[in-house]
């Protein structure tokens, strides 16, 4: 619970420059919905009705969410689901409430803003030593994001077996697991609207098309 302690400064978030990086930075409902979990979380621990609400944790609802951020109840389940099925809060549900948990995260990554600090002090002593240290943490780190989210893709990917064979769930991973060089994001990842059941679906449409064209065109040029 150390990381989440340091995101909080006497109730003030502090957020990493990083998140302009995020996944979800450019999803509007996901991220609204994130950054106004990180203002409501707990930045002291205190009770409610007998239950310990800790640091980075809050007590809420659907439809209170819905109320506070004026925001559709099935947008707002939506993007509680990505955020927790993507590692960023934990949902803990009951017949009353919900219990909202932030986990770790590269968004609020106070021990990357403490490494710049501590660079910056000092630079005129190890100025280059440091600075090559420090890109090659964030290039490693980001790798390993990168590694990760594929991961989770691609197992969210083949739950699918039943419906698909592996060559072709294989082949869409492929295809929408490329990162983009400019921004570090995977391709599915800047689709403003995805299924992924439906894009799997399209995706065997798509090859048994693309064959078929081949095959007339192999036919009308002999």
């Amino acid at each position: 619970m150390k990381e989440i302690k340091n995101i909080y400064d006497n109730g003030f978030v502090k957020l990493s420059k990083q998140v302009l990086e995020w996944q979800w930075y450019n999803d509007p409902n996901v991220a609204r919905l994130y950054f106004h979990i990180l203002l409501k979380a707990n930045f002291k621990e205190n009770n409610w009705r007998g239950i310990e609400i800790k640091i980075g944790e809050f007590v809420t609802s659907i439809d209170k969410l819905h109320v506070e951020l004026n925001i559709s109840i099935q947008t707002i389940r939506t993007a509680l689901k990505k955020l927790e099925r993507t590692g960023y809060i934990q949902l803990k549900p009951t017949n009353q409430f919900t219990l909202i948990k932030l986990l770790n995260s590269d968004v609020y990554n106070s021990q990357s803003n403490n490494t710049i600090i501590q660079s910056d002090k000092q630079k005129t002593i190890h100025q280059h030593s440091n600075n090559k240290q420090l890109t090659t943490t964030n290039k490693e780190k980001k790798e390993l994001e990168t590694l990760e989210r594929k991961e989770i893709f691609k197992k969210q990917i083949f739950q699918f077996q039943n419906q698909f064979s592996n060559k072709k769930l294989e082949s869409f991973f492929n295809y929408w697991s490329e990162e983009c060089e400019q921004t570090g994001r995977l391709k599915f990842e800047d689709e403003k609207f995805w299924n992924l059941e439906t894009r799997i679906s399209n995706w065997k449409v798509f090859v048994n098309e693309t064959t078929k064209k081949e095959s007339n065109n192999f036919y009308l040029n002999r």
